[in-house]
């Protein structure tokens, strides 16, 4: 039930975000500037001051798992927590044999380091293979 709230209000933050950024972009549209690496950065004016709106680039990597080879959780850590919200930008699933296969995508907090993982997970006894990838909305 938890990761169904936290689900949920990290869709309506994406989602105010992307109409924040709409807004933005048709009042001036000299607002956004390319920077290195392909990320967009937005400056919103906010009481209190301006914020800086970019996002992330996905890794060069996807986190990725084959069943056949070995099961289990392949991470890969994307942005500090404390001033972003990742979300899922690719999901492939193959390899599937039977109905019993299966896999996972997930993006989450690690505990340990503060920051967003991506995880591919494929459960022991499962022959599928799972791909995925992420990008993050970074405010400053």
């Amino acid at each position: 039930m938890k990761q169904v709230i936290v689900s949920a209000a990290v869709a309506a933050v994406v989602c105010v975000l992307a109409f924040a950024i709409e807004e933005v972009v048709e009042r001036d549209e000299s607002a956004i500037e390319d920077a290195v690496d392909g990320d967009v950065t937005v400056g919103i004016d906010r009481p209190g001051g301006a914020a800086s709106l970019s996002y992330t680039v996905e890794p060069p990597e996807d986190s990725w798992v084959s069943g056949e080879r070995q099961s289990g959780p392949d991470d890969r850590l994307l942005s500090d927590a404390d001033n972003s919200v990742c979300f899922l930008t690719k999901v492939e699933i193959s390899g599937i044999r039977s109905p019993e296969d299966r896999g996972i995508c997930r993006v989450a907090v690690d505990d340990f380091t503060g920051f967003w993982k991506v995880t591919a997970e494929v459960p022991e006894g499962s022959q599928s293979e799972m791909r995925c990838n992420a990008r993050c909305l970074v405010w400053e």
